[in-house]
Parts: C-alpha cells; structure tokens; sequence
C-alpha cells in the first residue's frame, strides 16, 4: 500500500529516462527527461520530494543502478514486472511520457504489479551463473550439429569419397564438423574457467541448505548454486505450487465455461531456474531407475518432452521441502504422493 505523499513512475531505457511524478491528488508535479549523468540528474529531480516519494521502475535489463541508487539514499522503491506492468497501459498511443505517467498512476492507486527484487549481494553471481547456463546450451547446440551433419551423410558407414561424394563437398563438411570440434573445446575451456571462479567466490549464506542439496545424487556444485541464487528466499513462495509456477514447470492453461481455450502463458516465470530443474532432470532419469522407470511411462503416456517436464515439476516440489523442513532427498516421496503439507497439529 502507497503511503506516501508522491507517486513516481521511471521508464527507463538504454538512452533517455523518463520521469514523472504525481501528489497524492494525482496532479503531476514534476515530469523530466533525464540523458545524461542519470544518477546525478535523477537524484536532484527527486530531491524536493524527500522521502515521501515512492518511485516505481519497471524490470528491465538494466534496472539494477537504479534501485541501488534509491536504496542508498534511502527512498523508497518498488520494482515492477514489466510484461504486467505494459497489460495495465491503457491508451492508443505509447510514448515514453505516457508511459511513466502511467506508472506513477498504477503507483499511486496501488495497482503496480511488483516483481521480486533480488538484493546486490546476490545479483552478479547470479548473473554469471546464467552466463555459464547459456554457454552450456550453446557447446550442446554444437554437439547436436556435428551429430546432424553426419546423420545427414552418413559419416558413420564410411568415408564420404566411397558414397560418391567430390572432393569440395567433402572439405565443406570435414570443415563444418572441425569447426564445431574446436567450439565445443573452446566453450568447455571457458565454463571449466567459470566453474573455478564461481565456487571460489560464490557466497554461501546457508550452509546447511548447500550441503543438503550436495548430498542429494545429482544435484552438483553449480546446479546447487544456481537453485539457491534463482530462489535466494524460499519464503517468498507461501506453497510449493508456487514455486512450481515460477519455475515455468507447472501446466499452464486457459479455460473458460468449462472449456479448454488454449495453453497459458508459458513464458511467466524464471527461465533459469527451470532450465536448471531441466538438467537436474535429466541427471535423476540416468542415475535413480525408479525415476528413470517413471519417466518411461509417463513418455509412453504423453510424449518424452511432457514426461521430462514432469520430472522437473516433482523436483521443484521436492526442493521446495527440503529448503523449508531440512530434509533430505527421498526418492520414494519424490515419485509418491508424501510431498504434501503437514497436517496442522491440534495443540
């Protein structure tokens, strides 16, 4: 709830900022473009209003120095998701006034959806393990290329010369598969360099919670430290399905009378984090046979990308207790139905 006398709404871009403030009768009391020494120029536009403004910011890429900024100085903040915050527009028209406008409006009629904003003591590790999660995807991507390329002819049964392939057709495809070689050597050399840095720097600030998800077979150094700096507090999630939800590893699903519309929104959560329950996975389908069993059926049930969602859904239900009641990993209730809430006790 907005109990402060301003609202103030920032749109903010690589270029200019857009500010605008409003009072509490929504009168706008102050609107500014701001393009060059941001952090200065921001901080004497709000410097009439003291304290008693609260400034909404929307969740783009770069939003990080300005909610550092106002945390240091004291004022208050709210950070907004920005696919819910442009749902709320309204209008034929867009612009960057308009837009910050709106949000001081959203502010202070408290209707601004707020989003999560994860602390700087977290945020650049946390970055830097999203950064090794791509370059992962990337030497997979190129693994999967080299496979293709030799699927497509056949390297497997022979040299390409005996099929009657020429000699410029051949360079070219002896070139495609030299040059995947050396990327996926070259991105393994980098990740292998990130891997040192990040356990050596990585701060810890549960270690009981990090040695719970060590023990766990499957779960390595790094997944476990992307899982604590994608979640940082668990408490933030009332119940498990919420978790499940931010994790883009529940069903998502449109319907209306009774009827199935469509799917939902699968894009509203954190992409790291379920990449990261992805992989996890994965490693439980080839080291525990009991999730390996389920997953076979649950394939021949509904297809193996469903069946893998599945499995990463149960993980992310199974990690949400274990973080919550410090216990450890048991397959038995990661496949069966134990992962519910406990019964409130009568005393």
């Amino acid at each position: 709830m907005n109990t402060t006398t301003y609202s103030a709404g920032i749109d903010l871009h690589k270029g200019p900022l857009q500010l605008h403030v409003r009072d509490a009768a929504g009168t706008t009391v102050c609107q500014q473009t701001i393009r060059h020494d941001k952090r200065r120029c921001l901080l004497e536009a709000l410097a009439p209003f003291g304290k008693a403004v609260l400034v909404s910011v929307e969740s783009t890429y770069n939003w990080y120095w300005v909610i550092d900024l106002l945390r240091m100085q004291g004022i208050p903040y709210v950070l907004g998701h920005a696919r819910d915050v442009h749902a709320r527009m309204q209008g034929k028209h867009k612009s960057d006034e308009k837009d910050a406008a709106q949000m001081s409006q959203m502010v202070r009629t408290n209707v601004f959806p707020a989003a999560y904003a994860c602390g700087p003591q977290w945020r650049a590790t946390r970055d830097l393990l999203r950064k090794r999660q791509r370059l992962v995807e990337e030497r997979t991507q190129h693994l999967q290329h080299a496979g293709c390329v030799a699927d497509q002819y056949l390297l497997g049964e022979g040299p390409m010369a005996d099929a009657g392939y020429t000699k410029s057709v051949i360079a070219d495809v002896d070139k495609a598969v030299d040059t995947d070689l050396r990327m996926q050597e070259m991105l393994t050399t980098v990740i292998d360099e990130l891997d040192k840095w990040i356990l050596a720097r990585a701060k810890v600030g549960d270690e009981a919670l990090y040695a719970l998800l060590r023990e766990t077979r499957g779960i390595g150094p790094v997944v476990a430290l992307t899982l604590m700096y994608e979640i940082t507090d668990i408490a933030r999630f009332p119940r498990a399905q919420q978790l499940a939800s931010y994790s883009r590893t529940a069903n998502p699903e449109y319907s209306s009378a009774g009827k199935r519309l469509g799917p939902g929104d699968c894009k509203r959560g954190n992409p790291h984090l379920c990449r990261a329950l992805h992989i996890l996975a994965v490693q439980s389908i080839k080291l525990y046979p009991e999730v390996k069993a389920f997953h076979r059926i649950m394939a021949k049930k509904k297809g193996r990308r469903t069946a893998k969602r599945i499995v990463a859904h149960k993980w992310a239900l199974a990690i949400y207790y274990m973080w919550k009641r410090r216990e450890p990993f048991d397959v038995k209730k990661f496949l069966g139905t134990a992962y519910t809430p406990r019964a409130q006790s009568s005393h």
